[in-house]
């Protein structure tokens, strides 16, 4: 049996294609660096999620607007900011036993801990304040997992 997970972050992890670190072809340069980036944020995060199970049925990451609400799941330290909107990151995976992110305190507590201090990089696309790095403390959370 399949367990389905969605992971959010405040990290630009939209899903470009562009997997090499070779000069680019483009004449946008600023373009293909943004595309390379966010690539390398999602596959950073597939990567952590992988050292514990393998993540099956991965969807694209999707982007989308948050409310107050949804800003309230991160860390308090994170302010909407009234001239530009707060965007979050949102993918699903299917893993075969989600017992294995338990840590005896928390369903997902040894992902979490697994998450903490991973370098990630920033984007201009993400909402100000973010961490060079994967936070999961109270003040600056910048990813979280529920169980679907």
């Amino acid at each position: 049996m399949s367990h389905r997970i969605r992971c959010y972050t405040l990290f630009d992890i939209t899903q470009t294609g562009i997997l090499n670190r070779s000069k680019p072809t483009e004449d946008d340069v600023q373009e293909w660096i943004q595309k390379r980036n966010t690539q390398c944020n999602f596959d950073t995060i597939l990567q952590v999620i992988s050292l514990r199970s393998q993540p099956d049925n991965v969807k694209v990451p999707i982007r989308f607007e948050m409310e107050e609400s949804d800003l309230n799941r991160f860390g308090f330290l994170f302010e909407n900011s009234e001239t530009s909107p707060a965007y979050c990151w949102r993918f699903d995976f299917e893993v075969h036993h989600s017992s294995v992110f338990e840590n005896g305190v928390m369903p997902f507590g040894a992902l979490y801990k697994d998450c903490e201090g991973v370098p990630m990089i920033n984007c201009p696309t993400q909402i100000s304040g973010v961490t060079s790095f994967l936070d999961i403390t109270a003040e600056l959370q910048n990813i979280y997992f529920e169980a679907l």
